[in-house]
């Protein structure tokens, strides 16, 4: 068998039982090979086997998927095996003494034509300069993949195992993570409308800000869900939210004649002593 040193084609192979590569940017999606096999040379040599994965073969008219690729680190070439490839794209092939076809197994249509060099069968890059390439995850697939690590982790991992990706220029942000650091999920719309004033009170507190006329630092909303009527107290300190309440239930309860029923809130410290005497939601 002739040696051809290291090359970036594919090759077809009637005898391979597997697709064998000693590139590992040609697989696309890997992972480590943990079986102990390894793959036997013709003079009976065994070689290792590092990672398993697959990949893409860009065609013209379709794209050729190879199943199984064993990364062989040892490997001069990378063969294709042609049973493993009629078996995983439901095609079969037609070997001349200039060229070969790879055909569609019920339609008979070409999905690749290639030429016969130097008495081997390889797959090049198509006429239109479509690679015939592998997909390069860029930074955030592997973000992705790696449990949604740091930047710096996962730089530091790519780094470390040669692993391939592609740069991008653009910042993307991690939805996934964005959700994760979350204290709550959005609030789902709602539809409920109370049936009279004082039934939900809404309320919160704001600030601090910079010191006002009347040295206060924070105001303290509520909000009527019936009549969406709006009061407002100032205050110096959070502590003093409870007071300011009950000047608020006291005003309103006169008002219309009517008790406060429930008050929503974020659940802040501030309202706590007033969560033992009304529902607090």
């Amino acid at each position: 068998m002739t040696s051809y040193g290291v090359d970036t084609n594919w090759y077809m192979d009637t005898g391979a039982t597997d697709h064998i590569t000693g590139e590992l940017k040609k697989l696309s999606f890997r992972d480590k090979y943990n079986d102990g096999q390894q793959v036997h040379a013709a003079n009976g040599s065994g070689m290792d086997i590092s990672y398993i994965g697959h990949s893409i073969l860009h065609t013209p008219h379709s794209q050729i998927r190879l199943n199984k690729i064993l990364h062989v680190p040892q490997a001069h070439k990378s063969l294709i095996s042609v049973n493993r490839l009629a078996r995983d794209n439901n095609a079969f092939l037609e070997f001349h003494p200039n060229d070969f076809f790879i055909k569609e197994q019920g339609t008979k249509r070409t999905l690749l034509h290639g030429r016969c060099e130097g008495g081997l069968y390889p797959l090049k890059p198509s006429h239109n300069n479509q690679a015939l390439g592998v997909f390069n995850p860029s930074e955030s697939v592997w973000h992705a993949r790696l449990g949604h690590a740091s930047s710096t982790v996962v730089q530091q991992v790519i780094s470390r195992h040669s692993l391939p990706f592609c740069k991008s220029n653009k910042s993307t942000i991690c939805d996934a993570c964005q959700r994760g650091k979350s204290h709550q999920l959005p609030y789902p719309r709602s539809t409920s409308v109370s049936a009279s004033p004082l039934d939900l009170i809404f309320s919160d507190v704001w600030g601090p800000a910079p010191l006002s006329v009347g040295k206060n630092n924070y105001y303290v909303s509520f909000i009527d869900d019936h009549t969406k009527f709006t009061w407002i107290y100032l205050l110096r300190h959070k502590y003093e939210v409870f007071a300011r309440f009950r000047d608020f239930q006291n005003l309103v309860e006169r008002q219309f004649g009517r008790k406060i029923l429930a008050v929503q809130s974020d659940w802040g410290g501030e309202y706590q002593t007033i969560n033992s005497f009304f529902k607090l939601i």
